[in-house]
C-alpha cells in the first residue's frame, strides 16, 4: 500500500511543472477614464471582418476605430455587457437583460434584440444571463446567474439546472471541435451536454474553476492550477498541471501561432510557446530601458487580433482597470547585454553574432529570441569580426594594440600594431579571406587602409596605392567590387583595382555645400551596384557618374552614422538623432524608441543583416535586432471616411458615391485608418482635377496633414477632382495605399448668372408696372429702387467683364489647340493608306513647311548601336535631315528617351537638358519633345519634334504627338532602318 502511494505521488510530482519566472515584454497601451475612454471596467472585446472592435464593459457596448468611442447600446435596458460573439455578418452580445445582435456592420450598424432576459426566474426566458456561446446545430447556450444554463433552439427556451447558490454564479461554456458542449460550475465541477439523454454529464469533480478552453483535442481548465487534459471518445485524461502561487487564473486563449496566454485574478498575465515549455510572464515596456510590471488588475478576459497586413499579433486584455491592448515592438534587445554603445558586430552564416562592448559577447539564439555570454575574458575588444573560413578576429588596446586571431577559441596568431597608432577600429573581412582594417592615429593623420592576406602577410595601402586621406570604412558588393569611404570632400569614395593593386579616386564634386568638415563614416553596396554613403550631410546616392543627396519628408542635409541593404534594394539608415529610416525608392519610414530602439542616436557603423532577415542595430544605449525580416515594411491600413461635414452639420453620404459638394458651403472629411493603437498616425493628401489626373505625367507632391485626421476643403473651382488621402501609422509602416475620393463641385442653380440677371429683369418690370400705378405718390421710392438696381448691374457687369476676359483667355488656348489639329491634319492627310517611311519622312516635310510652330520633324531609331534620325527640317537647306551617331543615354536626349521609354518634353534646352543627359553646349532649337514608341516587330522608335522657340511646346502639344505616334504605329508595319 505504502509502495503504491509512493508511486502515485511520484507519478503526480513528475506532471506538475511550476509557473516560471521567465519574461516577455510588450508595448502597451489602457483605455479607461483616465486616458479619455467612457468606461473603466472592459469584460469582453471583439473585432469584426471590416477591422473595428467592440467593447463590452459596464457602461455600455462601444465601436472602437483606434481614436473614436461609438456607443452602441443606448437602446438596451441595462449597459452592463458581459460576453460579445460574431455570427455570420452580425455581432451577438448579451447583457442583464437578454441577447441582442447588431446588423450590417458594413456602414451603419443595425440593433436588433435575439432574446429577452428577465428579473424572475422561469424556464421560458434567460435570468440574468451573463455569458453565452453559439454551438455547431445553431442552439444558443446561455450562463445564467442562478447557476443553471438556458438553451435557446427553434424558438424554444430549455433550462438546465446546477446546484442551488445564493450568490450569482459564471459558468463557462466551450464547444469542442466535435461539438461538445462543456460547462465549467466553479461549485459543481467540468461537464458535458449529453445529446441522447439530453442532460450535463459530470466529468470533472474539480473547485474553482473559472476558466475553459479546447484545442487539438486537448482541454485546459483554470482554477488554482492550470489543467490539461487530452479528450478521447468524451473522456478526460490529465497530461498535467501548472501551478500557480496563490492566485485564480480567469482568462485562457491561444494565438494562430499555438501559442498559449493565461490570465489572472491578481493581474497576472502569462505565455507558454507550448505546453510543453515554461510560462512567462509578460511585462509591459514601452521604452527598451524601463520593464514594469503592468497593474491588469482582475483579468476578465483575453483576446487576440492579429493584424491582416503585417501578421502581427495583438493581446487585448480586459480587465477591472479597463481594456489593455498589448503587443511586441518591432525591435527586441539582447538577454544578458549591456545597454551600452556597441563599437561595431559581426554575424556568422550560421546566425551567431559578436558584439565588443568592452568585452567580446557572443550572441546566440534561443527558444525566446537572443542570448549573450563574454567570451575570452582577458581581452578588451575594440573590434570584432568573423572572416569567410570562421576564424574570430578581434583588436584589443590592452595591454597593447594588437590584432588576434581565433581558431576554436584559441589565439593561433597575434600581430602588433602598437607603434603604429591607436586602437583598431573597423575590420571587415572580404570573401576572398581577406582581413581589412582601419587603426586610429597617435598625432598624425593614417592614410588608406591595411590588408592581413589568406597568408597572414600585412600590406599596408596609402598614398602610394591611391589613398589622399583617412579610410573610416571598407565594403565589398555582391559583384566582389571593393570600396572605400573616408574623409573630405575630394577623397571620400575608392574603388579597388585589384589588377593594379591600388584603390581609385572616384569622389564626385558633392552637389550641397558641406555643413562641416565632411566624413563618410560607412556604406553598402546594393545589387544594383549602387553605393549608398552614410556622411555627416546625409545619405548620399552614387550610380557610377553622379552623386545625389537623397531628400524627401524624413531624409535631409542631416548626419547618417551607418547604412546596410537587403537584396530588393531597400535600404537601412541609422542616423545621428533621429533612430532608423527605412528607405524605399523615394519614401522613407522613421523608427524610433516607440518602435524598441534604446535610444535615437546611432552607433557608428553598426548595422546589419544576419540570414533570416533580421535587421541588427545600435544605438548609443543598446543593441537590439528586429523580431521579423525587416527586409520590406507593411503598408498601413488605408484611410476610411469616417464623417463627413458639410457647413458645419454633419451628413449621411454614400461614401461609395461622388460628393457633390456646393462650393459656397465649406466641406470637411473625417477619416480614421483601423490601425491600433492610433496615437501619432500621420495623414497627406493631394487634391488633382480629374482631367489632369488622367494625364499626369509626374506625381504631385502630396500635402502633409500632420496627425489630424480631418481635411477641409474651401473655396474649390468648379470642376470634377479626384481626393486621395493615404495615412502611416507607427510601429515599422510605410505610408498606405491611398483613399480615392471623387468630388463634383458646383454651383446651385439660384446662384448663377442668367438666374441673377432674369431676376434683375423681372424687377424692373415689376418696378415699371408699379411707377405706373402709383406714378405719384412712388416717384421717390422709385428712384430710390432705380439707384440700387442700377448699381447692383453695376456690380454684375464687373463680374461678367471678368468672366469675358476669362472666356478670351480660354479662346487663346482654343486657337492653340487647332492650330495642333491643323499641323496634326496635314501630316495625316499626306499619308497613303498603305505608306512606308519615304512617305512618313515626306509628310513631316509639308507639316513643317506649311506649319508655323514647329521647325523640324524626325524619327529616331536604333541599328548596329547607332542612333539614326531622318525627318525633315526648315533649317536646313535641302529640307530632309539624315543623321547617325552611337548610341549613348548619357549624351543623347533620343537615346535617353529610347532607353528609358519615357516622354520628354524640354522648352529651354540650355536650362533643362541637364536633368536627363550629361551638360552640352548650346543648340539652335530651344524647345525639343520627344516621344517614344514601338512599331509591330516591337522596334523602338522616337517621334522627335524641334521649335527654335523658347517654351513652345506645353501639354497640348504633348497629346498630339502623341496621337500621332500612334497613327503612325498603325500606319506602318515595314522595319525602319538606314537603308529606307
Amino acid at each position: 500500500m505504502l509502495i503504491n502511494i509512493n508511486r502515485l505521488f511520484l507519478k503526480l510530482l513528475l506532471c506538475v511543472i511550476g509557473f516560471s519566472l521567465n519574461a516577455q515584454q510588450y508595448g502597451y497601451m489602457q483605455y479607461n477614464s483616465e486616458s479619455g475612454a467612457p468606461f473603466d471596467k472592459v469584460a469582453t472585446v471583439l473585432q469584426d471582418r471590416e477591422g473595428f472592435v467592440w467593447i463590452g464593459s459596464q457602461n455600455g457596448l462601444y465601436r472602437f476605430d483606434g481614436s473614436n468611442f461609438d456607443i452602441y447600446s443606448i437602446h438596451t435596458e441595462s449597459q452592463s455587457i458581459h460576453q460579445l460573439h460574431s455570427n455570420k455578418n452580425s455581432i451577438v452580445f448579451v447583457n442583464d437583460k437578454g441577447l441582442y445582435q447588431i446588423e450590417t456592420i458594413v456602414g451603419e450598424p443595425k440593433f436588433s434584440k435575439i432574446l429577452e432576459g428577465t428579473i424572475n426566474e422561469t424556464e421560458e426566458s434567460p435570468f440574468y444571463p451573463n455569458d453565452f456561446i453559439f454551438s455547431k446545430d445553431e442552439s444558443i447556450w446561455i450562463s445564467q446567474s442562478n447557476h443553471s444554463i438556458g438553451k435557446w433552439h427553434d424558438n424554444s427556451f430549455e433550462t438546465y439546472c446546477f446546484t442551488d447558490s445564493e450568490n450569482a454564479q459564471n459558468i463557462v461554456l466551450q464547444e469542442d471541435s466535435q461539438g461538445g458542449i462543456w460547462a465549467l460550475s466553479p461549485l459543481d465541477g467540468l461537464y458535458l451536454y449529453n445529446p441522447s439523454t439530453n442532460k450535463f454529464d459530470k466529468k470533472l469533480d474539480i473547485k474553482n474553476g473559472q476558466a475553459l478552453i479546447e484545442h487539438n483535442n486537448q482541454l485546459l481548465v483554470g482554477n488554482e492550477n492550470l489543467h490539461i487534459f487530452s479528450i478521447t471518445s468524451n473522456s478526460l485524461k490529465e497530461i498535467k498541471t501548472l501551478v500557480l502561487q496563490d492566485d485564480l487564473i480567469t482568462a485562457l486563449n491561444i494565438d494562430h501561432n499555438n501559442q498559449y496566454y493565461v490570465g489572472t485574478e491578481k493581474g497576472n498575465l502569462f505565455k507558454l510557446k507550448d505546453l510543453n515549455s515554461s510560462p512567462q510572464t509578460i511585462y509591459g515596456a514601452n521604452e527598451a530601458h524601463r520593464v514594469e510590471k503592468l497593474d491588469f488588475g482582475p483579468i476578465n478576459e483575453i483576446y487576440i487580433t492579429t493584424d491582416n497586413i503585417s501578421n502581427k499579433d495583438q493581446l487585448w486584455v480586459s480587465s477591472d482597470t479597463g481594456l489593455w491592448l498589448l503587443e511586441q515592438r518591432f525591435f527586441k534587445t539582447v538577454d544578458n547585454l549591456p545597454m551600452n554603445n556597441p563599437i561595431g558586430i559581426s554575424i556568422s552564416k550560421e546566425g551567431k553574432a559578436w558584439v565588443p562592448i568592452n568585452y567580446i559577447f557572443e550572441i546566440f539564439s534561443t527558444e525566446t529570441g537572443f542570448d549573450s555570454k563574454i567570451i575570452h575574458k582577458d581581452v578588451q575588444a575594440n573590434a570584432v569580426a568573423i572572416d569567410v573560413q570562421g576564424a574570430l578576429w578581434v583588436t584589443t588596446t590592452t595591454p597593447r594594440v594588437e590584432l588576434l586571431k581565433f581558431e576554436n577559441d584559441k589565439i593561433v596568431k597575434r600581430y602588433d600594431f602598437h607603434d603604429r597608432g591607436e586602437s583598431i577600429f573597423y575590420l571587415y573581412p572580404d570573401s576572398e579571406g581577406n582581413v581589412w582594417f582601419n587603426q586610429a592615429p597617435i598625432d598624425k593623420p593614417i592614410i588608406g587602409i591595411a590588408k592581413i592576406d589568406t597568408n597572414g602577410n600585412v600590406k599596408f595601402y596609402d598614398e602610394t596605392k591611391g589613398f589622399s586621406s583617412r579610410v573610416l570604412a571598407l565594403k565589398e558588393s555582391s559583384r566582389g567590387e571593393v570600396y572605400a569611404v573616408g574623409i573630405g570632400e575630394k577623397s571620400y569614395l575608392y574603388k579597388f583595382d585589384a589588377v593594379q593593386d591600388r584603390f581609385i579616386n572616384l569622389s564626385p564634386k558633392l552637389p550641397f555645400n558641406a555643413i562641416l568638415n565632411f566624413e563618410v563614416h560607412d556604406l553598402t553596396i546594393d545589387d544594383r551596384g549602387i553605393v549608398w554613403l552614410a556622411s555627416t550631410d546625409g545619405l548620399l546616392r552614387y550610380d557610377g557618374e553622379k552623386i545625389t543627396l537623397v531628400q524627401n519628408d524624413i531624409l535631409g542635409q542631416e548626419e547618417v552614422r551607418g547604412v546596410t541593404h537587403y537584396s530588393n534594394n531597400n535600404i537601412w539608415v541609422a542616423t545621428a538623432t533621429k533612430g532608423l529610416v527605412f528607405h524605399k525608392e523615394n519614401t522613407s519610414t522613421h523608427l524610433g524608441e516607440s518602435e524598441g530602439l534604446p535610444a535615437v542616436i546611432s552607433a557608428y557603423r553598426c548595422i546589419a543583416t544576419d540570414n533570416e532577415g533580421r535587421l541588427w542595430v545600435g544605438t548609443a544605449e543598446g543593441l537590439v535586432y528586429s523580431r521579423i525580416s525587416a527586409s520590406t515594411l507593411p503598408n498601413s491600413h488605408t484611410p476610411r471616411i469616417r464623417k463627413v461635414f458639410v457647413d458645419r452639420t454633419e451628413e449621411t453620404i454614400d461614401f461609395n458615391s461622388v460628393f457633390e459638394v456646393d462650393q459656397r458651403k465649406p466641406f470637411e472629411l473625417q477619416f480614421t485608418n483601423l490601425s491600433f493603437p492610433s496615437k501619432n498616425v500621420q495623414y497627406q493628401y493631394r487634391l488633382l482635377p480629374k482631367e489632369d489626373r488622367d494625364i499626369l505625367l509626374v506625381e504631385q507632391l502630396w500635402e502633409s496633414n500632420a496627425n489630424g485626421n480631418s481635411i477641409k476643403l474651401d473655396d474649390i473651382e468648379l470642376g470634377d477632382y479626384s481626393l486621395e488621402v493615404r495615412a502611416r501609422q507607427p510601429g515599422g509602416y510605410q505610408w498606405s495605399e491611398p483613399l480615392e475620393i471623387e468630388l463634383y463641385v458646383f454651383t446651385p442653380w439660384y446662384s448663377k448668372m442668367w438666374f441673377i440677371y432674369g431676376l434683375v429683369l423681372l424687377g424692373i418690370v415689376l418696378v415699371g408696372f408699379y411707377f405706373r400705378v402709383y406714378v405719384r405718390r412712388r416717384f421717390k421710392r422709385f428712384q430710390d429702387i432705380l439707384k440700387y438696381s442700377n448699381e447692383k448691374l453695376a456690380k454684375k457687369e464687373e463680374q461678367l467683364n471678368e468672366k469675358i476676359k476669362e472666356l478670351e483667355e480660354k479662346g487663346d488656348q482654343l486657337v492653340s489647340a487647332t492650330s495642333n489639329i491643323h499641323t496634326l491634319e496635314l501630316f495625316i492627310k499626306e499619308i497613303p493608306k498603305k505608306a512606308s517611311w519615304n512617305d512618313i519622312i515626306t509628310a513631316m516635310g509639308k507639316a513643317v513647311a506649311e506649319s508655323v510652330d514647329v521647325n523640324a520633324f524626325e524619327i529616331a531609331f536604333k541599328e548596329n548601336e547607332e542612333i539614326v534620325h531622318k525627318g525633315y527640317s526648315n533649317q536646313e537647306r535641302s529640307g530632309y535631315t539624315f543623321r547617325a551617331k552611337p548610341f549613348n543615354a548619357k549624351t543623347s536626349l533620343t537615346c535617353w528617351a529610347m532607353e528609358n521609354n519615357q516622354e520628354v518634353l524640354i522648352n529651354d534646352f540650355e536650362k533643362e537638358h541637364t536633368m536627363y543627359i550629361q551638360e552640352k553646349d548650346v543648340y539652335r532649337f530651344r524647345s525639343l519633345l520627344f516621344i517614344p514608341f514601338s512599331l509591330d516587330n516591337d522596334q523602338p522608335v522616337v517621334l522627335c519634334a524641334y521649335s527654335t522657340k523658347q517654351n513652345h511646346f506645353d501639354s497640348n502639344d504633348l497629346i498630339m504627338f502623341r496621337i500621332l505616334a500612334q497613327f503612325i504605329h498603325f500606319s506602318i508595319h515595314d522595319e525602319l532602318t538606314k537603308q529606307l
